[in-house]
C-alpha cells in the first residue's frame, strides 16, 4: 500500500514537472476565447507567396508576433527571441507542433517579395505573412493592437531592400497572442521584447539609436525565448528548455 502511494507521488510530481503552468500574470493575461471564423478565415500570404489563414492552423499551436520588415527599434528584437525559440523548439522535438508567425503590420510595404529577403537575411524560417491592410485592421481590433503611421524621423531612415529614405514609420504594439491547436486564443501579452545574448549581426544593423537603447536596457516586464517557450510549453503540456540551458 505505501509502495503504491509512492509510486502515485512520484508519477504525480513528475507530471507536475513535465506539464508547466502559464506565464506570470505580470507579463500578460491568460484568456480563453476562441478565434471566430471572422477572423480565422482572413487571407495571409507568407514570405513564399503562398496563402494560408489562421484556421489553417489548427492542429498547431500558433505564436503570433506583430512586427513590420522596416522597424529599426523593436522587431528586430522580436526576431532574435523568435530565432532562440525556433532553436528551441527544434532541440525539443516540438517543432512541428508549434507554427512561429510574425504578422506584418505593415502590409503596404511588406510584401511578400520583401518578406522573402527578410527571411533570407535574418535566418528567419517561420511563416512571415503579409495581408490587405483591410484585413490588417481587422486583426488589429480582434486582438487589440494599436498600430499608428507616424511621420518618418529627421533625417529619415535607409530602406535596407532599396537604399531609398524611409517616407513614414509605423508605431504597434509590442507582445505576441498564443492559439492553441483548437484555434482558442489562450494567453496575450504586449510587453517588448527582452533580449539576451548575441544578436544576429544583421538584425543588430537594422537598430537605430532607440533600438541599440532597448537591446541594452529592456523594458521590463518584457518577453523573452523563456516566456514564451513556457507559454507553449503550457499549450502542449511539456517544459521546452531555452536552448542550451
Amino acid at each position: 500500500m505505501v509502495v503504491g502511494v509512492l509510486a502515485l507521488l512520484v508519477a504525480t510530481s513528475a507530471c507536475a514537472a513535465s506539464d508547466p503552468g502559464p506565464p506570470s500574470a505580470g507579463v500578460g493575461t491568460t484568456v480563453s476565447r476562441p478565434v471566430p471564423a471572422s477572423i480565422a478565415d482572413l487571407s495571409l500570404t507568407d514570405q513564399h507567396g503562398a496563402r494560408l489563414d489562421l484556421a489553417t492552423l489548427r492542429g498547431r499551436t500558433v505564436l503570433v508576433v506583430p512586427f513590420l520588415t522596416l522597424c529599426t527599434d523593436i522587431c528586430p528584437l522580436d526576431t532574435g527571441n523568435l530565432l532562440q525559440v525556433e532553436h528551441a523548439l527544434v532541440d525539443a522535438q516540438v517543432a512541428s507542433k508549434v507554427q512561429l508567425v510574425e504578422m506584418s503590420v505593415d502590409p503596404e510595404r511588406d510584401t511578400p517579395a520583401r518578406l522573402a529577403a527578410y527571411a533570407h537575411l535574418t535566418g528567419a524560417s517561420w511563416k512571415l505573412v503579409t495581408e490587405t491592410p483591410q484585413e490588417a485592421v481587422e486583426f488589429e481590433h480582434y486582438f487589440g493592437w494599436v498600430v499608428q503611421r507616424v511621420a518618418e524621423d529627421s533625417p529619415p531612415s535607409i530602406d535596407w531592400w532599396t537604399n531609398k529614405p524611409l517616407t513614414y514609420d509605423v508605431n504597434h504594439s509590442d507582445g505576441f497572442i498564443a492559439i492553441d491547436s483548437s484555434g482558442t486564443e489562450r494567453f496575450s501579452t504586449s510587453a517588448a521584447p527582452d533580449f539576451a545574448g548575441t544578436l544576429n549581426p544583421v538584425l543588430h544593423r537594422f537598430l537605430n539609436d532607440e533600438g541599440r537603447e532597448h537591446l541594452a536596457h529592456p523594458v521590463s516586464p518584457g518577453w523573452d525565448p523563456e516566456v514564451a517557450l513556457q507559454t507553449l510549453g503550457w499549450l502542449l503540456h511539456r517544459n521546452i528548455p531555452v536552448a542550451g540551458s
